[in-house]
């Protein structure tokens, strides 16, 4: 809203002075600011891997790639990749040879990239030899990002709980089991 004021003298208009009233402006971009700020840190400070990509199809819009535009810092926690290892690159190079260990994962990604639809999966991820809890959705058509956390000890956990069951089942002699 633009204001205007005469500055008199004598009664005689000596100038005037035009100026616009930003309150309302600048508390906006105060809020923003603010909003960034909050933003910035829960990404820099989550525990969960974050990757946003953009997928990359060929030309019967079959999923083939994709590329890291960001990720945080438990992303190079997490699988051991630096950021500036893989910001900007496909996934293909970042992390050679996915193609053939996880072929899934691209295209899990591209569906969700597609479709829109959200999903989660556990996976285990051949090129890190570690398990993946990894939560994906699409924020617009041809992205997507994925949430993951490793879950290899509480894999193993599971592997070896169920190995012991098995034994326990097969046993056909008493067992006896004591605690100190």
């Amino acid at each position: 809203e633009v204001f205007r004021k005469e500055v008199l003298w004598n009664g005689k208009p000596q100038f005037q002075v035009l100026y616009n009233d930003i309150t309302t402006r600048k508390r906006a971009e105060d809020s923003l600011r603010e909003s960034e700020e909050k933003y910035r840190s829960l990404f820099a400070n989550m525990i969960n891997g974050f990757a946003y990509c953009k997928m990359l199809f060929d030309e019967d819009n079959k999923p083939v790639d994709f590329i890291y535009l960001e990720v945080n810092d438990a992303f190079e926690g997490l699988t051991g990749l630096r950021k500036a290892d893989v910001t900007g690159k496909r996934v293909t190079e970042a992390i050679p040879g996915i193609k053939a260990s996880n072929p899934e994962l691209i295209d899990t990604y591209g569906e969700v990239a597609l479709t829109g639809n959200s999903t989660s999966f556990e996976v285990y991820f051949k090129p890190l030899e570690k398990w993946l809890a990894i939560s994906v959705y699409s924020p617009q058509k041809e992205y997507f990002v994925a949430l993951f956390e490793n879950i290899t000890e509480h894999k193993t956990s599971e592997e070896r709980l169920s190995y012991q069951a098995k034994l326990l089942v097969n046993i056909t002699d008493a067992v006896v089991a004591t605690d100190m």
